[in-house]
């Protein structure tokens, strides 16, 4: 007698998700699970990939309407009330969030949290519970659990965040996970581990995962299966190698296509960004841009013996024109630097030159002056833009500070910028809020380029955003930087945006740095262990690849 066919843990059908606007959020998503799989979501900001994940749960937003089917080993969750809810949250189907910071309580300690996200679901002692809140921290591969159950969000890395958020989950052993995006705001040798980390999990307690994510390199290093959404639907699905090898549909071939990729290590340099003439005049011929000079930057208080180097010995120069890569994993001094460059991080030793002054030695006026030639782009675009003010008096701002031209004359400079960044000149009246991420940090750029800076400081701008639209803010800044002629500090921790636009790159590791040179012979020919080990960690988007590749563990 045949044996009759296992069900999937999760099926989805027909899923849609409206809200009070014209376009639903999901319009009709059908995906079933199976045991043990690890199932990929992609697509664009706005396709509906988080949405899906938290209606499972029942975690969607006030207002949000949802309709169809859920089923969770046969049984539906959706429509079900909160208590009845409540016994499948966490035990059965368990989500981590993207950013671990904000998923944590940072007034109570790690081992706090895990004991009473046991003690919810049912593990009354408190020995019990601290017994196996230290199981689960070796689980994730936390050093030293029973230390670490005594230390504060605060006091972990980024890594180790997501490590504890992932024990979190997993402390009631559910079927079903929920990533998403577990690996965005981390560097790529923390997600590299995170990603072992998942596939571990996988294979030793069977648990089904959903992997949200834009990241393709990601996708092909883990995922069995692929869904890719667009606009609220599921345009394709498949077998991840099948799906890669061969995408039916335009919309997965466009997604694809925007995937950057490193060149193959030991290969043959391919020519970078054209370098400015500016960037091989010999030193003395032409001020630099900025110029590091044997920094030292200390965090804490030394007088009570708490301070740490962030920064040692660092001397670095960035030319007229010129676009400086600054690659290496979180804490090995990359934001610091940039920041030190417009002198908001005090300097505990050496010099930092701007346009050949010194920063810290200028007169207060000379120093604004210099200052008002330096201009940053952040990360999160909606952080860097206050919500209340429109587009056009955000981009305006910085020419109300320094008194640029007549009200008149800002208003044009205004509509020229948007106009710059590819964006209507309507879109002055517009709130932050009404504008999708790749278009925020268009207006990022736009008021970061408002005075003509002759430096600009990128620190991880494309991080938050998903391929395409990253291709297309990418292909802006190049042709702005070409056609302006702004020296730039680029801060990232995604090696191929790095490869993609820099002229040369600075590799640095606990604040010290490792290795400089053009990014293309770096990257191909690395002389340095640490650099190696960076480049080895980058998800390959090519899953015939990821049984060959092996991620290399960085020395302590």
């Amino acid at each position: 007698m045949p044996e009759s066919p296992v069900s999937p843990v999760l099926e989805i059908e027909h899923l849609a998700i409206s809200f009070a606007q014209p376009r639903p959020a999901v319009e009709d998503v059908s995906v079933a699970l199976e045991r043990g799989e690890i199932l990929a979501l992609v697509g664009e900001s706005g396709s509906g990939k988080s949405m899906t994940a938290r209606a499972v749960l029942g975690l969607l937003p006030p207002g949000a309407q949802a309709t169809g089917s859920i089923r969770y080993d046969g049984e539906e969750l959706l429509g079900l009330p909160e208590a009845e809810l409540d016994r499948f949250r966490g035990a059965r189907i368990a989500m981590v969030f993207q950013e671990p910071q904000t998923a944590l309580n940072p007034v109570r300690t790690v081992g706090w949290q895990l004991r009473e996200a046991l003690r919810a679901h049912g593990l009354r002692s408190r020995k019990a519970a601290r017994e196996r809140a230290i199981e689960l921290l070796r689980a994730v591969e936390i050093p030293e659990p029973e230390r670490r159950l005594g230390s504060y969000p605060h006091q972990l890395s980024g890594g180790q965040k997501q490590r504890v958020v992932l024990a979190l989950a997993l402390a009631n052993e559910p079927e079903v996970l929920l990533a998403d995006e577990p690996t965005t705001a981390l560097d790529v040798t923390v997600q590299a581990e995170i990603l072992r980390l998942l596939d571990r999990i996988r294979e030793q307690t069977g648990t089904a995962i959903v992997l949200i994510t834009h990241n393709m390199g990601v996708v092909a290093e883990i995922a069995d299966r692929v869904v890719v959404l667009q606009a609220g639907n599921v345009v394709e699905e498949g077998e991840t190698r099948a799906l890669f090898a061969h995408p039916r549909e335009p919309y997965t071939k466009t997604l694809l296509a925007s995937v950057l990729r490193l060149p193959e290590a030991g290969t043959q340099a391919t020519p970078g960004p054209s370098v400015p003439a500016a960037a091989v005049i010999v030193a003395d011929e032409v001020t630099p841009a900025v110029e590091f000079r044997d920094v030292h930057v200390h965090y804490g208080s030394s007088r009570r013996g708490r301070a740490f180097p962030a920064i040692s010995e660092v001397s670095l120069t960035v030319a007229p024109g010129e676009v400086l890569g600054l690659v290496g994993e979180s804490g090995s001094g990359k934001t610091t630097l940039g920041r030190l460059a417009a002198g908001l991080v005090p300097l505990a030793d050496g010099q930092v030159l701007l346009r050949g002054r010194d920063v810290l030695a200028a007169p207060r006026s000379e120093r604004r002056n210099l200052r008002r030639g330096l201009a940053f782009v952040h990360q999160d675009p909606e952080a860097s833009l206050d919500p209340r003010l429109s587009v056009g008096a955000s981009i305006r701002e910085p020419l109300d500070i320094h008194q640029v031209g007549t009200t008149d004359e800002r208003d044009a400079r205004v509509a020229e910028l948007l106009e710059a960044v590819q964006l209507p000149t309507s879109y002055a009246g517009r709130r932050p809020r009404e504008l999708s991420g790749g278009q925020r940090q268009r207006i990022a750029l736009a008021r970061a380029l408002a005075l003509e800076p002759s430096l600009l400081v990128a620190d991880e701008p494309t991080s938050a955003l998903d391929v395409s639209v990253q291709a297309r803010v990418l292909e802006l800044f190049r042709d702005l930087q070409e056609r302006l002629g702004f020296a730039c500090l680029f801060i990232s921790h995604d090696l191929a945006v790095v490869h993609q636009v820099a002229d040369r790159v600075a590799v640095l590791r606990a604040g010290r740095l490792v290795e400089e040179g053009p990014v293309s012979a770096v990257f191909t020919h690395p002389s340095e262990d640490y650099t190696r080990r960076l480049l080895d960690a980058v998800p390959v988007p090519d899953p015939s690849r990821r049984r060959g590749r092996r991620v290399r563990e960085l020395a302590s």
